[in-house]
């Protein structure tokens, strides 16, 4: 980092303006309007699809059957482009050079990397419950027109999958997000993530079903989104819900702080 990036006087700014000024960047940019609509599309176009897969069945299909779990695993594919999104928020800036301007105006790194954060997590969140819950909606109303089982808000764990499922998704942007702090650029961030996420599990699952327990796309689709327990015939046994989510907090601030450590010591 040069100089003149150190010219900014030290207080002049605080926690609040840099949010400020990362909220405005974000919401500003065209890549975010595109994958957040992608994302929408994609999800809903899969909800429908997989719920109305499920329809016209017999009797004894539906034994087990777990509507909201049905409803809201279209979240899978929002995990997938939401990954893309967190990667692109800081990636983007070292792929364009803009990095340095942004060092210019706030050469404060861990109060600049603190306000980034925060963007990344709050709009992940709000984002992702939303699109959860409009999921759940909509492919609840395509079972229940179908004559399918069908589940509601107030259905026991529907309410509770509905909001860990937005919250586990946004924190694989999150951990998205720490892998482009890491690599600096866009396409190793994304491999690296979808290699954890989507690929990982099926080399896990040639090498120990224990060790599935603990793979993020297996912690969301078999504890956080899940609502009916399946019994002992389970191949892999599912962690609580809150557990599940935990683990996934700890997966994404590990990689987030290895990133920030990146962030703070090394120029741009």
């Amino acid at each position: 980092m040069t100089q003149t990036l150190t010219t900014t006087p030290p207080g002049r700014y605080r926690i609040r303006q840099v949010v400020r000024a990362e909220t405005i960047k974000m919401l500003t940019l065209r890549s975010t309007a595109v994958m957040l609509g992608i994302t929408v599309v994609a999800t809903l176009a899969v909800t429908v699809l997989t719920s109305h897969a499920a329809l016209h069945h017999t009797a004894q299909y539906y034994l087990g059957f777990d509507p909201t779990q049905q409803a809201i695993g279209a979240m899978v594919i929002a995990g997938l482009t939401g990954g893309v999104f967190g990667a692109l928020l800081i990636t983007g800036e070292y792929s364009s050079g803009t990095i340095r301007t942004t060092l210019a105006a706030a050469p404060r790194r861990p109060l600049l990397l603190a306000g980034k954060v925060v963007v990344t997590a709050v709009a992940a969140t709000v984002f992702c419950v939303l699109l959860t819950l409009a999921s759940f909606l909509l492919g609840e109303a395509v079972l229940a027109g179908g004559g399918a089982p069908h589940a509601d808000l107030g259905s026991p764990g529907a309410l509770r999958a509905v909001v860990l499922t937005g919250l586990f998704v946004a924190l694989l942007a999150l951990l998205s997000f720490g892998l482009g702090l890491l690599f600096r650029s866009t396409a190793a961030a994304i491999a690296a993530f979808v290699g954890i996420v989507f690929v990982l599990p099926l080399v896990m699952h040639g090498i120990s079903d224990a060790g599935l327990r603990y793979v993020p796309t297996n912690l969301l689709t078999n504890s956080v989104m899940s609502t009916v327990n399946q019994g002992p015939g389970e191949l892999v046994r599912p962690f609580p819900p809150a557990v599940a989510l935990l683990l996934m907090a700890l997966y994404a601030a590990v990689v987030v702080a290895a990133g920030a450590v990146r962030f703070v010591r090394r120029d741009a």
